[in-house]
Order: C-alpha cells, then sequence, then structure tokens
C-alpha cells in the first residue's frame, strides 16, 4: 500500500522545480556576462590585428586596430547565420551613431562569410560602420572568440575595458561605452 503524501513533500517538489528554474536562467543570462574572457582579458593590451574592409570603408582598404589607439573601439565578432548576432547589429548601429561624435568606433568582424556576403547582410540591415573580414579566424583565435556575438570594448589606451558574450542590451552596452570615452 502506498503511503499518503507528507505535507513536507508537498513543498519539496515545487521548491527544487524553482531552484531548478532559477539556476538554468542564471546560467544562460548571468553567467555570460560575468566572463572576464579568454585568460582574464580585462585590463590586458588589445591584441592587434589587420583586416580587410568588406563594407562602409574604403574599397580594398584594410583596417588595423594599433592605429586606433586614442579612440575607444567596439569589435562585433558576427556571422550572417547566427541570430542573436543579427539583433545585436541594430543595437550597435546605434551606438555607433550615438558615439561617434565622441571618438567611438565601431567595427563589425564578421568571421564565417564570404566578403561580397557580410558586405550585401551589413547594406540590407542599413549598417553604418565598417565591416571587416576575418577570413583566417587570426583575430577571433586572439581575442578568444568562441561564442558569437562577441563584443570587445577597448579603451582609449588599447586596454580591453569589457569582453561580452551573447546579447547586450543598449543601455548597458551604453553605459560601458561611456565609461571608456
Amino acid at each position: 500500500m502506498a503511503e499518503p503524501e507528507s505535507s513536507s513533500s508537498k513543498i519539496l517538489y515545487p521548491a527544487v522545480a524553482v531552484l531548478l528554474a532559477l539556476s538554468a536562467l542564471f546560467g544562460l543570462f548571468v553567467l555570460p556576462r560575468l566572463s572576464p574572457g579568454v585568460g582574464g582579458m580585462i585590463g590586458a593590451e588589445a591584441p592587434d590585428v589587420t583586416l580587410p574592409v568588406a563594407v562602409n570603408g574604403d574599397p580594398g582598404a584594410r583596417m588595423q586596430l594599433a592605429e586606433l589607439k586614442g579612440q575607444p573601439v567596439i569589435l562585433d565578432f558576427w556571422a550572417t547565420w547566427c541570430g542573436p548576432c543579427a539583433v545585436q547589429a541594430p543595437i550597435l548601429d546605434r551606438i555607433a551613431r550615438r558615439y561617434q561624435g565622441k571618438g567611438l568606433v565601431v567595427l563589425g568582424v564578421n568571421v564565417d562569410d564570404p566578403p561580397h556576403v557580410a558586405a550585401q547582410y551589413a547594406l540590407q540591415k542599413g549598417l553604418s560602420y565598417p565591416i571587416l573580414i576575418d577570413v583566417t579566424r587570426d583575430a577571433s583565435a586572439r581575442y578568444g572568440v568562441d561564442k558569437l556575438p562577441s563584443l570587445v570594448v577597448i579603451d582609449r589606451q588599447g586596454k580591453i575595458a569589457a569582453y561580452l558574450t551573447g546579447i547586450v542590451d543598449e543601455e548597458s552596452l551604453s553605459e560601458i561605452v561611456a565609461a571608456t570615452l
């Protein structure tokens, strides 16, 4: 014969379910924001990279990160097939336009598409910032990018101020950028 359910088990099972749900939410939304980047990159000198421009720059030009020292920079590592990247792109464009007069440079670094595909995508989305192509994935490797989108905020001194993965809301990103200006 089955034992009747005790009052403590009536409380225990829902409590465990709530705890599991909160743990899952913490793992999905909070932990990625706490990650300081590969090898604790925060505060480290930003690795110098030189990448070809696909759109929103001089045709055939290459941009070298070291030449932008003295200006705050956001590197946005993305790909056209990445759904969260598509959500992040308009946020970055608004940030780029808002802080352009204060010297902020936003660079989209496409990691997985041919230049013409990345360029067409950026034009279709109406993005105003330069889109660079990481053909060899050297830049991605040097910045430890293993998730898309990944944002690297670099201060005026060329040091990494923030390393963020996943979709970052506009208000939070604006606060980070304002602190680097």
